[in-house]
């Protein structure tokens, strides 16, 4: 028999795995990101020139 202590504990670690994924995939997603420059809008003709590697 699952008790209300059982319960809750497995909730909290089925939530903090979903989060812990989440945290993984966003690091991964935005490691190329070092400053807020690189990810502003203005700048995305600059980004995709260097990882392109045309000459602006």
């Amino acid at each position: 028999m699952i008790t209300n202590k059982e319960s809750v504990i497995f909730t909290q670690i089925t939530k903090k795995r979903k989060l812990d994924r989440e945290f993984a995939w966003i690091s991964r997603e935005f490691k190329d990101f070092h400053t807020l420059s690189d990810i502003e809008i203005n700048n995305v003709e600059r980004y995709a020139a260097l990882h392109l590697g045309y000459q602006f």
